[in-house]
């Protein structure tokens, strides 16, 4: 991500999370309180303003979206300090002699413990509140690839040196650089989608739309690209195809991040999308997990953790189901859900009652992958996906039953 681009997206953020209030100076008192989380973070340590937001945040029922945005941001600088340190600063040595071998072992260690412990804080995040910047980390290192692994060595320098005039803000170099890099490599992914991005830093969004619609071409299952589209139509007021393209970049990856975009854009046709969420603090039933907690505590989802055991001879680890004779779904996060539905029938309460909907109606599958979505079922959201029938199927179930008018 260039550095225009990613300040944009921490501009909007801001205004989304702060309000009016930042910019009056009329904090609220959750404001200040993060605030003093990160006076703390910023003057003393990285770990005591953690420390202090985690206990912050412990003492509420359900925290602030702000507090978890800023948790998540915390503790990614925090990744990113210690990935410094530990991935390329540290050196070890035996004897007075370097041991590389040993080196490379502790590196990958320490650099896998501080990852999974930020994506671990993401994955929370994301359940527990609708933070976009987790859902964002979370797509970027665990689902998204790079395209561009095997362009030649010249397309790599070109980039590069476009990448640097980008920077510097010198945005007709940078555009000479990349089409230089195009030229080298034709289906050169990344060169495309920042050639639009040098047309977009100087308004021309006509010109940056023809580019970024050429990336997300080359690579339709990647997200970055349908996020740049639907910022250009904005930009241009093209409203209605801003939202089309918000539909099917929700095929594409259903995260909190995207939601903001179309709710935004929703808000200008007096709309709003309900998604009827079912927030919880509990991750997703996992093939792979064994030591789960049954959620006794809860009989609705108690029987959707006890779903898991039913079909467990039958699905794998990324929980797809292999056809059987006992059930017709393919996804385990489904089966589930429907499974705890069907054994409450007669006492769902009012939450469920949406779901329930679905079930009756046979949407229940987009319902799953678009209004539950958390990362844990990306696999079988990517399988669903996989055929064109379903993310029509998945479209027209965000169309007829998830976008509602503003209250009057």
């Amino acid at each position: 991500m260039n550095s225009v681009r990613g300040l944009k997206i921490v501009l909007m953020l801001v205004v989304v999370l702060f309000g009016v209030n930042t910019f009056s100076q009329k904090l609220t008192k959750d404001e200040k309180q993060i605030r003093k989380c990160w006076d703390i973070f910023k003057s003393k340590s990285y770990s005591k303003g953690i420390s202090k937001l985690e206990k912050y945040m412990s003492k509420q029922e359900w925290p602030s979206l702000l507090a978890y945005e800023s948790l998540v941001s915390m503790e990614y600088t925090n990744f990113n300090r210690n990935a410094r340190i530990f991935g390329f600063e540290m050196t070890v040595e035996l004897d007075g002699q370097g041991n590389d071998s040993l080196t490379k072992t502790f590196q990958d260690m320490m650099s896998d413990y501080y990852l999974d412990h930020f994506l671990n804080v993401c994955r929370m995040s994301t359940m527990e509140s609708t933070s976009p910047s987790a859902d964002m980390y979370l797509r970027q290192f665990i689902v998204d690839v790079d395209p561009d692994s095997a362009v030649s060595i010249k397309g790599a320098e070109f980039y590069s040196e476009g990448e640097e005039f980008f920077i510097n803000g010198d945005y007709e170099l940078a555009d000479l650089n990349y089409r230089k890099a195009m030229k080298e490599d034709s289906v050169y992914y990344k060169a495309n989608l920042y050639l639009g991005d040098s047309f977009w830093a100087r308004g021309e969004y006509d010109s940056a739309l023809v580019y970024y619609e050429v990336a997300r071409n080359m690579q339709p299952n990647l997200l970055e690209p349908r996020i740049y589209i639907i910022d250009a139509l904005v930009e241009q007021e093209l409203f209605y195809r801003a939202k089309k393209e918000c539909f099917e970049a929700l095929t594409v990856y259903p995260g909190h991040n995207m939601k903001y975009k179309l709710q935004r854009i929703l808000y200008i046709e007096n709309k709003f999308m309900n998604e009827n969420r079912l927030t919880r603090r509990f991750y997703p039933n996992d093939m792979a997990n064994h030591e789960q907690p049954t959620l006794d505590y809860n009989p609705f989802w108690a029987d959707y953790r006890k779903a898991k055991g039913e079909v467990s001879k039958y699905c794998n680890n990324d929980g797809i189901i292999e056809g059987n004779g006992e059930t017709n779904d393919r996804y385990l996060e489904v089966y589930s859900i429907r499974r705890m539905l069907e054994q409450h029938m007669d006492d769902l309460p009012e939450p469920l009652h949406f779901a329930d909907k679905m079930r009756e109606d046979g949407f229940l599958e987009p319902y799953v992958f678009i209004s539950l979505f958390h990362i844990d079922i990306y696999p079988q959201f990517k399988d669903y996906m996989s055929e064109e029938a379903n993310r029509e199927k998945t479209i027209d179930f965000i169309e007829k039953y998830l976008i509602e008018a503003l209250p009057k």
